[in-house]
């Protein structure tokens, strides 16, 4: 006969003890029931204890957390702040140091940078264009001196060219180069004067030369010629001229 105790047949199945892990960790002998173990009643109980309490203090949380009234404040990092209000029904994200602030202090900084920036840029280049500016108004200026005087060089140098091709001297238009009809005033103080023909002749041979002394007053001067060539000739008078309308009219011709 097995013990009662042992080894009990219940409809077909045997309880037969087992050894077990209580809930609490402990090593137990449990009720064996188709090879499976069974808890005792005392670990039930036990557990059915501890889960009560679990449930009673999570109850309690959400009863305090339910029973709550006015603003609710979480606190996080950096100083990140959650505010809710139930009254008002608002939630509010308050930052007013930490990380917030830290943005704004970057973000400050990089308007301060990029606006020195800006102002260094500006000023580089407001003193390029003055200097820009003042360079090509110096260079426009020296280029406008330069031109003026290099047009007054060339008119006046034009314009000696023009009289000695013309022969336009003191108010006489000598028509030709081979024909060249001219007056000349005479200095007082001589009796020999080099007269210089408007226009030089070309050629080797010396023109023909007739010349003429008007004298404004009553005193006569006999006038002769020499050393005639391309350029001009000598003119003698009988002695020094003393007056001041004394004139010599020249007529020279290659013909």
């Amino acid at each position: 006969m097995i013990s009662a105790f042992k080894h009990i047949r219940l409809s077909g199945y045997n309880l037969t003890p087992v050894s077990g892990q209580a809930w609490d960790g402990s090593s137990q002998l449990r009720l064996g029931f188709s090879n499976s173990g069974l808890a005792y009643y005392s670990e039930l109980t036990g557990i059915s204890g501890y889960l009560q309490s679990l449930i009673q203090t999570a109850d309690a949380n959400v009863n305090n957390i339910n029973g709550l009234t006015g603003a609710v404040n979480i606190t996080g990092g950096d100083g990140i702040s959650i505010q809710v209000n139930s009254e008002l029904g608002q939630i509010t994200v308050v930052g007013n140091s930490g990380y917030f602030q830290g943005l704004i202090n970057n973000l400050t900084g990089n308007f301060s940078t990029l606006s020195g920036n800006l102002i260094a840029t500006g000023n580089f280049l407001s003193n390029n264009l003055i200097s820009t500016g003042n360079t090509l108004s110096q260079n426009i200026a020296s280029t406008g001196n330069t031109l003026s005087q290099n047009i007054a060089s060339t008119g006046s140098i034009l314009q000696t060219n023009i009289n000695n091709f013309s022969g336009y001297v003191n108010a006489t238009y000598v028509t030709k180069t081979s024909n060249q009809v001219f007056t000349t005033p005479l200095t007082p103080g001589s009796d020999s004067y080099t007269i210089n023909y408007p226009v030089v002749f070309a050629g080797i041979i010396p023109p023909k030369v007739q010349a003429t002394l008007e004298v404004s007053g009553d005193v006569m001067y006999n006038l002769s010629i020499k050393s005639i060539n391309q350029t001009g000739y000598v003119g003698l008078l009988s002695d020094n001229v003393l007056e001041n309308d004394v004139s010599i009219h020249t007529f020279a011709s290659t013909q």
